[in-house]
């Protein structure tokens, strides 16, 4: 088989886009002196990228390497626009036919892809891989910061991994303006058969003690209520946890059902609504739904929406929802507080002080659970979204809809969205499959 060295780059999703393609093309000609057969391409949606693929192993050529340039969310690279932004989910991913050579070498050249994306992708197609624990930035040299040339749109041009103001403020800012900064090396992760449980089984028990009763979660119960219907409809949770919300609101729906991944959380579920008949749970294993179509008047997902493959589980969603039925999403993201929210987050406070002193024994429980070794370990598989990243994937799927913020902390907030019904979705052409 032919091996060829495959550069893929955004120029579409945000900002900067003129300059991946000038990083896309240095790349290029420089492996060109080694390897002939390059493909150097922009690829602004998943169907582009996989249509390549498939292109690829029609034409039996092999990858020997893979380069992508461009953005990059907590799960991977971003497509499309921040109007309707495309990204790869963890389940499409894992699925993702890619003609990889063997010994065969990924690199993501983008914002913070050895955090999560790299080890991830390295797992699950076998290949190492490489990214950036930092930001990205442009550099005209690879190795030490330089402010690129403004106006040449042929001179080289390199993405630059480096600690920046997000991070380290405005110092480390002025080091790259004074040419102080070296590059960040890329990060690699070597394939490894390891087999990892993501779920919440291994700290079940102790989240199971933490949220017997949700009232706790006072901001969030709030407003799902205001939300729901006034009269008793048929509800799907997914993430269901260890059953409280479905327990909470039992009295004000028909019926509920409650699927998780977790089986651990899942028995403890059926244990705390054993004697409320009309309420169910079943597991799910990936982003598919074992219901008929047209089966829900309502889908809630609360505090579980950022571990969901979102385009595939969508698809699903819209297909159990009936047509007048909605989605409810509460979830938790990070976003650092802004001068404008500073009122918001004094309210926010002093709100959480107020819990504090009504539910002493939740926060003694929430502290052993988030100081569990365990703990951490599911939250490193299992990483929150950025405010973005939410906002624009559910203000974009359904349009004139608008996500809310009801409480905010230092560096996260928690939102709520609801989409009032499945008709504006019906006509989006949802990228998965």
């Amino acid at each position: 088989m032919n091996k060829v060295i495959l550069i893929l780059y955004t120029t579409q999703y945000r900002k900067g886009g003129q300059k991946f393609r000038r990083v896309a093309e240095t790349m290029a000609a420089e492996k060109t002196s080694a390897n002939p057969d390059v493909i150097c391409s922009a690829v602004e949606s998943k169907a582009a990228i996989t249509a390549i693929l498939k292109n690829l192993k029609d034409d039996n050529k092999q990858i020997d390497e893979l380069h992508f340039i461009g953005h990059s969310g907590m799960y991977g690279p971003m497509f499309g626009t921040t109007a309707f932004p495309e990204q790869f989910s963890p389940y499409e991913i894992r699925h993702l036919d890619i003609p990889f050579a063997p010994k065969a070498s990924a690199y993501f050249h983008c914002c913070r892809s050895a955090r999560w994306f790299a080890p991830y992708f390295s797992r699950h197609q076998k290949v190492k891989t490489f990214g950036y624990h930092w930001y990205t930035t442009f550099s005209s040299r690879r190795d030490r910061y330089r402010f690129p040339n403004p106006v040449s749109n042929t001179s080289s041009m390199y993405c630059f991994g480096c600690p920046g103001k997000k991070s380290h403020g405005y110092i480390a800012t002025l080091k790259k303006l004074l040419g102080l900064m070296k590059a960040e090396p890329l990060k690699a992760f070597n394939e490894v058969d390891e087999v990892i449980d993501s779920t919440y089984n291994q700290v079940a028990d102790l989240y199971a003690q933490t949220f017997t009763d949700i009232k706790v979660r006072r901001d969030e119960i709030n407003w799902l209520k205001k939300h729901l219907s006034t009269t008793k409809v048929k509800v799907l949770d997914i993430g269901c946890g260890n059953g409280a919300l479905l327990k909470e609101i039992q009295g004000l729906i028909s019926e509920g059902v409650g699927v998780d991944v977790s089986s651990n959380l899942l028995t403890h579920a059926k244990v705390l609504n054993e004697p409320l008949k009309h309420i169910s749970f079943q597991q799910i294993q990936g982003p598919t739904l074992p219901f008929e179509t047209d089966s829900f008047d309502l889908v809630i997902s609360m505090l579980s929406f950022r571990y969901l493959d979102w385009d595939p589980i969508m698809l699903e969603i819209e297909r159990v929802l009936k047509q007048d039925g909605k989605l409810l999403v509460i979830d938790m993201v990070t976003a650092p507080v802004k001068w404008n929210e500073m009122i918001l987050l004094l309210k926010s406070k002093v709100n959480h002080y107020l819990n504090r002193m009504r539910n002493p024994l939740f926060y003694k429980h929430l502290k052993t659970l988030v100081e569990h070794p365990k703990w951490a370990k599911m939250l490193h598989h299992n990483p929150i979204r950025s405010q973005h990243e939410m906002k624009w994937y559910l203000e974009s799927r359904f349009p004139k809809r608008k996500i809310e913020i009801i409480n905010i902390g230092m560096h996260s907030r928690i939102l709520a969205f609801d989409s009032i019904d499945m008709k504006n979705i019906k006509n989006i052409n949802l990228s998965y499959p």
